[in-house]
């Protein structure tokens, strides 16, 4: 029996990280008799699509396996699958990853066969063995994580399969990535032309160490779940289990011995919250002398825990980031982040202070967002990005709410009318956001009660503002400093002005033309050369934007933009309080508020309500 299983592009740039859910499936397979297993990894090699169409009939496999992790790959996995459908009739294609939350569109508008859903090793194994007599997928009814269509068209849903223990997640076999792909886009230098690709990297003088200057910087995954329900993350799993810590040293090893590893990007979703776990971590890691980053680190475990930041530093820690969101307390609410804004202020705080490079982290635009939000926010960026000089004031990773099916916020939006509420309207939702990233504004729904241009105006606003106070604080001087340590902005001097990183970094630089930036309508970068100027024009930020917008996407789009800024200013003038449901977890808004939409089918409640 044939089995291929393809990793679906997640979004517009190749994923560099190892696909652990689709080499742990195939582990967990061919530990149990089936040998004939192949990766295609479609996600980081990004071949055209009829040459990976192509691929794929030319192997004929029994059984295509589709992993998308993120919705956003919808568009992709449906032409695919239809294909394949067309061309290998008899093939069984099986979807799982988060995707699957949309389980009856795929199965009623795709080539899909089967969705697994949830947690994916025991459910593919039983659907392999049945495959072996059958692929018609109501033959599947009675295998548990599976969603599927019988031969009646009545959508199935078979409940979620028990999880694995601990000891048992993530065991894959690297062997087979190196099949699939050059395992040096996976394991990769972390120094070009002598300069880092990670400021994190830049930013720790341990970095620079003669031995480490030839290391390369690889993925281990360490945990899986997350103690959290944030209302607009989709994840399946539930409670968190972390890998025993000699399961990853062992793999550690393996990768500093057969691929020179030194710099390490811990893969967990929730890093931290088991101390005993992470003074059993730390004291290991540390003997192996690499330097590592760990993102989806909680505020409230850092902050109650200050001593371990410092000893996590001293285990090889350089780079911590959390998963702040936002500055604001009520939407902390909205977010169901629990955890205290003093948290978000104090888990930074310690963490630049013992020599850990940190980012923020924001999503923006979440339901009950406005004006008033967005200032707290930026009042926090400009305490964090003022902790030190050091601290790049650029670096904050500020995405838009993108509503992902199985999560509260893509249901408000539902119940909103922002989606819609039957099938086609959400596969159009799905096919809007394909291949987009959450900080693609265009494709960003807007769930707030302010206009869609003064939501536009909010990433700009942040930047001038936090930009701004940095300046005033530290000089513009060290913010040019600051500034050419940033590959980000050394590439955007290079593209536009033909300036090296050496002559940045020997303080000679001197920003191009105002007037040409702004004739070439190169507004982010001449924001991030300029900031005073833009910090004392901020005011004309709406018609930046509307000048931004006709250069993008048409005079018609502009306008649309403006003629909705006009019914909102209309509006405004007879409504003052415009966010009716108060600042609580959107998830009890959209449960006890909003409630359950008529037509909506009892086998998709488990897929909509999220873990």
């Amino acid at each position: 029996m044939k089995i291929m299983i393809v990793t679906i592009p997640l979004r517009d740039d190749p994923s560099y990280g190892i696909p652990y859910g689709a080499l742990a499936i195939m582990n967990y397979v061919r530990k149990r008799g089936y040998d004939d297993l192949e990766l295609f990894h479609i996600d980081i090699d990004r071949p055209a699509y009829e040459d990976a169409l192509d691929k794929i009939v030319a192997a004929k496999p029994d059984i295509l396996g589709i992993s998308a992790i993120v919705s956003t790959s919808y568009e992709y996995t449906k032409r695919l699958s239809l294909d394949i459908k067309k061309k290998l009739p008899d093939t069984l294609i099986v979807v799982g990853g988060n995707m699957a939350a949309s389980a009856e569109i795929l199965l009623r508008k795709t080539g899909t066969d089967l969705c697994v859903i949830g947690e994916g090793e025991k459910s593919f194994l039983n659907v392999v063995q049945r495959s072996e007599t059958t692929h018609n997928p109501g033959e599947f009814a009675d295998i548990t994580g599976l969603a599927l269509v019988d031969r009646d068209g009545n959508f199935i849903n078979t409940g979620y399969e028990t999880a694995l223990p601990a000891k048992d997640i993530w065991d894959i076999d690297l062997t087979d990535l190196e099949k699939a792909t050059d395992i040096n886009n996976v394991f990769h230098k972390v120094f070009v032309d002598d300069v880092p690709v990670y400021e994190w990297v830049a930013k720790d003088p341990r970095s620079y160490e003669p031995h480490r200057r030839n290391k390369t910087f690889g993925q281990i995954a360490c945990v899986k779940g997350c103690v959290a329900r944030c209302t607009f993350c989709h994840r399946w799993d539930k409670g968190v289990r972390h890998v025993p810590v000699d399961n990853i040293m062992r793999e550690l090893d393996l990768y500093i011995e057969n691929y020179n590893l030194g710099f390490v990007m811990i893969f967990a979703e929730t890093f931290g919250n088991d101390k005993r776990w992470l003074k059993e971590f730390c004291e290991e890691i540390k003997k192996r002398d690499v330097l590592w980053w760990s993102g989806g680190l909680r505020a409230n475990a850092a902050a109650s825990t200050q001593e371990w930041i410092a000893n996590m530093h001293d285990a090889g820690a350089s780079c911590l980031t959390y998963g702040n969101e936002t500055g604001s307390e009520k939407m902390l609410q909205i977010m169901e982040k629990k955890v205290k804004i003093e948290d978000n202020y104090n888990s930074m705080k310690w963490t630049i202070e013992a020599g850990i490079h940190t980012g923020i982290q924001l999503v923006l635009g979440m339901p009950g967002e406005n004006n008033e939000t967005i200032q707290e926010t930026i009042e926090y960026c400009k305490y964090v990005t003022t902790l030190s000089s050091d601290k790049n004031p650029n670096d904050i990773s500020c995405n838009s709410a993108q509503a992902l099916p199985g999560t509260p916020l893509y249901e408000y939006g539902r119940h909103k009318g922002l989606i819609g509420q039957d099938i086609d309207a959400e596969e159009a939702y799905l096919l809007s956001i394909s291949d987009r990233n959450a900080r693609d504004e265009s494709t960003t729904l807007n769930f707030t009660d302010e206009s869609t241009l003064i939501c536009r105006t909010w990433r700009p606003r942040l930047t001038i503002e936090v930009n701004y106070n940095y300046v005033k604080t530290f000089g513009v001087s060290q913010y040019y400093t600051v500034l050419a340590g940033n590959r980000d902005f050394i590439n955007l001097v290079d593209a536009h002005t033909g300036t090296s990183a050496t002559e940045l970094r020997s303080g000679a630089y001197i920003p191009p033309s105002l007037i040409r930036l702004i004739l070439s309508q190169r507004f982010g970068f001449a924001m991030m050369c300029y900031p005073v100027f833009f910090y004392h024009v901020r005011s004309f930020l709406p018609l930046m934007v509307l000048i931004n917008t006709m250069r993008r996407d048409g005079t018609s789009s502009a306008l649309d933009l403006l003629r909705e800024f006009v019914k909102h200013k209309i509006r405004d003038f007879f409504k003052t309080d415009k966010f009716l449901h108060g600042y609580k977890s959107l998830r009890q808004i959209v449960s006890k508020d909003l409630g359950t939409l008529p037509a909506d089918s009892l086998e998709m409640k488990p897929f909509r309500d999220g873990r």
